[in-house]
């Protein structure tokens, strides 16, 4: 009878827990790619060059995500099968182990990213355009780490079952992008007006931001 009951109980309960559970990720997510939809609507009002500048970037920028994201999905998944055995020091050491495999990425795409402008005139036969291209990719790789390490942490909170702190500290940075887009962008409040590159430095402070968090 007992058994019966406790089981009607778990039953009632799996709807709001894969709410509570699908529901923080799946904003996470859509956070996640809209630090490229903002770039690309601020960028857009300096010149059509310029939009294309940041979209040749786009696939770059999808490798460092997919690097990051593989990763951390890996992690998380070891993590919660270690926290479920309630085993907190091969936790521990699983964690540090997915943020110094974080960490390589990052130091890997930094160092490609000192190249970015030699990478860029491959995209394009348009100088300016490559030109461009470089300066925004060489922003985002350099200071990819931020970006690396903050997709770590959220999975790590996730594995523990704190999504919501996770998808917060993705709002934040991505408050931060967007208010960060046109002041420097186009020299607000005192700033000088970067062009590009204010775009590819508001994206790298949001997700520094984020990592902090």
């Amino acid at each position: 009878m007992n058994t019966r009951k406790t089981n009607k109980m778990e039953t009632m309960a799996m709807p709001a827990l894969v709410l509570n559970m699908s529901l923080p990720i799946m904003v996470s997510l859509l956070v996640q790619s809209l630090y490229n939809i903002v770039d690309g609507i601020f960028v857009s009002r300096l010149s059509e060059a310029a939009l294309t500048a940041t979209s040749l970037a786009y696939p770059v920028q999808m490798l460092m995500i997919a690097v990051g994201v593989g990763t951390a999905v890996g992690l998380n998944a070891a993590l919660s099968q270690t926290l479920g055995k309630k085993d907190l020091g091969e936790a521990s050491q699983v964690a540090v182990t997915g943020l110094m495999l974080s960490a390589l990425s990052a130091a890997v795409f930094t160092l490609a990213g000192l190249f970015a402008p030699a990478l860029a005139d491959h995209f394009t036969a348009d100088a300016a355009i490559a030109g461009a291209c470089g300066d925004y990719l060489r922003i985002c790789m350099v200071f990819c780490l931020g970006n690396l390490l903050c997709m770590t942490f959220q999975r790590i909170l996730q594995a523990a079952g704190n999504t919501l702190l996770s998808m917060a500290v993705l709002v934040c940075g991505a408050v931060t992008n967007v208010t960060l887009d046109p002041i420097l962008i186009f020299g607000l409040l005192g700033c000088p007006a970067l062009g590009i590159r204010g775009a590819a430095w508001a994206t790298a402070i949001g997700q520094w931001v984020s990592m902090l968090l």
